[in-house]
């Protein structure tokens, strides 16, 4: 292929060689044609007529001295039209004393005849159309400047050009078609059938996995929109009251998030909302009992609650049942998790894989029971990770070195839920399962339990320090639930005694937590799959809503946690299911006088007889 465009080069050349020469040619002829003309003796003039020109200047009239000077001049014309050159020659005329007879002498020298050539004046005109020739102008200028008939052969270089721009045309065409030719058979040849141990390959590569799992999770976002999208919807009709709050209505029930394989059958140990995405809602799942001999004891699932009917965005994996897991508040890629053999794993997204990328090994120097309590604490740029076990260690640890704590302390108590008070990362309340309550210092002169809380006569199954930050502080406030079937007050600047009790229930409640907008608004869920809404400016005695969310037999509600715009709550359950409840507004967001409204309850609450607590 490279000979054949290296022979079309060459005809290019070589036709462009012709053409510069036929140029060259006619110039020539040209030029010998004016010389000629210069040279010949002008139409009408006569012998008597040059006799009367060299009679004035003095110059015999004879035959013999005008006969030679001009026999002279025309050989020299006829020699320089014969050698077609033109040369500039001098031209001598012989005078002798006896040809002259006029009595002034007239001196005869040489003289050089110079030519001036002048080229006219180019005249350029423009217009309003393209300046680029199309290729087929282009292709008729070159006809015409190549049908110019010159003498001598003008004509067949003419059919020379002609043919030999035929036969390159031809031949360009010609590998045109060659190349194509070539560009198929290569494509052919990438497009092949794979055997069946190449395509398995090909579908267990890890650019074939995430390929897959982003395209289809795309697609099912898609489809889950549009099963959203109402095309009948009529804008100038009345509201539809289905999807509207009654004016009755606290709580409504939206949907579920449920995985057939992953989630259904197990049950939620852990709940936690993205810092950085609101609409993501981590969930840890502990064992299912009937699950395939190939699948992880321990599975943690990322919920997107803008596609509530899509699959999970994330599936994180253990071999042991997750107990605990939470986003790092931090990195808006990482996560947590402690788990039932003691370990402390930590998850990221960015990576194509299930598994953790780091995990703790089980040593004297860490945990070695089952891990119920794990959070971030700190600021952007210094934060740990602590975490407690069910023998009463706590562990601070760096997010990104999990290999060895930075420090460890013995508490010596069962815990089972821990929290921080607001902007307070020094001291935390634990819950444990000797029916107390603890205020823990993690660092100072004195560290360790510091106070004990003492009121449930039942094992503590969560504890929440009061959130909301407002014109009142109330950080000093936290809750506990029990098996005691009660929920508690407390004041961490008041121990021993619960600032009030919060009864009505028949079971065991397993979880309550402070709303994150609203200062006296709390959420309690319980064994018997109730869900129950406290005002506590409204009323201390019984909950302003309660609702059971299905009626299912050993429905029981392990985890509750509030959205952080305070209108939605996420519940888990026994079964490993998530259920999204929405909050009427009228009840979940404050208004302006609540902070100092609380103040008011809590000072009441507190002059409750204390054998009601």
């Amino acid at each position: 292929m490279a000979d054949r465009k290296a022979e079309l080069e060459k005809k290019k050349a070589k036709l462009e060689q012709m053409r510069i020469e036929k140029i060259k040619k006619q110039e020539l002829e040209k030029k010998k044609k004016e010389v000629s003309e210069s040279d010949s003796k002008p139409k009408g003039a006569s012998d008597d007529d040059i006799n009367a020109i060299l009679s004035g200047l003095g110059i015999p009239s004879t035959a013999s001295a005008t006969t030679s000077p001009r026999a002279e001049s025309e050989a020299s014309s006829e020699a320089r039209t014969e050698t077609g050159s033109v040369v500039n020659e001098p031209v001598m005329i012989e005078s002798t004393p006896s040809m002259i007879t006029s009595s002034k002498a007239i001196s005869l020298g040489f003289s050089k005849v110079a030519q001036t050539s002048i080229p006219p004046k180019e005249h350029i005109a423009y217009n309003k159309e393209t300046q680029t020739p199309t290729e087929h102008g282009d292709r008729e200028d070159e006809e015409d400047s190549l049908s110019v008939d010159t003498p001598g052969g003008g004509g067949r270089v003419q059919r020379e050009v002609q043919a030999a721009s035929a036969l390159a045309a031809e031949d360009m065409a010609k590998v045109t078609r060659d190349e194509r030719a070539g560009e198929e058979q290569k494509k052919e040849a990438r497009i092949r059938i794979l055997t069946e141990q190449e395509r398995e390959e090909l579908e267990m590569s890890e650019g074939f996995q995430l390929f897959l799992s982003r395209t289809s999770r795309v697609v099912e976002r898609t489809v889950t929109t549009r099963d959203a999208l109402d095309s009948f919807i009529d804008y100038r009709a009345d509201a539809d009251k289905k999807d509207a709050f009654d004016s009755k209505e606290a709580v409504r029930v939206t949907h579920k998030f449920v995985e057939e394989r992953w989630s259904l059958g197990r049950i939620v140990a852990s709940l936690d909302w993205s810092p950085f995405h609101p609409e993501l809602l981590l969930a840890g799942y502990g064992e299912n009992q009937q699950m395939a001999s190939s699948d992880p004891d321990g599975v943690a699932l990322v919920w997107n609650l803008n596609f509530p009917g899509a699959s999970p965005e994330f599936r994180l994996e253990e071999s042991s049942r997750i107990t605990s897991c939470c986003f790092v508040r931090f990195h808006p890629h990482l996560i947590v998790g402690g788990t039932y053999l003691g370990r402390i794993c930590l998850w990221d997204n960015r990576v194509n894989k299930h598994t953790p990328v780091q995990r703790t090994t089980i040593s004297s120097n860490a945990h070695t029971y089952p891990v119920f309590c794990a959070q971030v604490v700190g600021t952007q740029n210094a934060h740990n990770l602590i975490s407690i076990s069910d023998d009463g260690r706590m562990c601070t640890w760096t997010v990104d070195m999990l290999a060895k704590p930075i420090e460890t302390l013995e508490l010596q108590k069962p815990v089972k839920s821990m929290s921080l008070p607001l902007n307070d990362y020094n001291q935390l309340v634990v819950g444990a399962d000797d029916n107390r309550a603890y205020l823990v210092h993690r660092h100072g002169s004195k560290t360790g339990v510091q106070s004990t809380f003492e009121s449930h006569t039942g094992p503590v199954t969560s504890v929440h320090c009061h959130p909301v930050s407002g014109p009142v502080d109330f950080s000093n406030l936290f809750l506990t639930s029990s098996f005691d079937y009660t929920v508690k007050l407390w004041s961490v600047k008041e121990p021993p005694k619960p600032v009030y009790t919060f009864e009505g229930n028949i079971d065991y409640i397993l979880d309550a937590q402070w709303s994150p907008v609203h200062p006296a608004l709390f959420a309690a869920v319980d064994l018997q799959g109730r869900f129950d809404l406290w005002n506590l400016n409204n009323d201390t005695e019984m909950p302003t809503a309660t609702t059971w969310l299905e009626k299912q037999a050993n429905l029981a509600l392990k985890r509750v946690r509030w959205m952080p715009s305070g209108n939605t709550v996420a519940i888990g359950d026994n079964k490993g299911q998530v259920h999204i409840v929405d909050i009427n507004e009228h009840l979940s967001q404050p208004r302006g006088d609540e902070w100092n409204k609380f103040v008011q309850t809590v000072q009441k609450m507190k002059t409750t007889p204390s054998w009601l607590n």
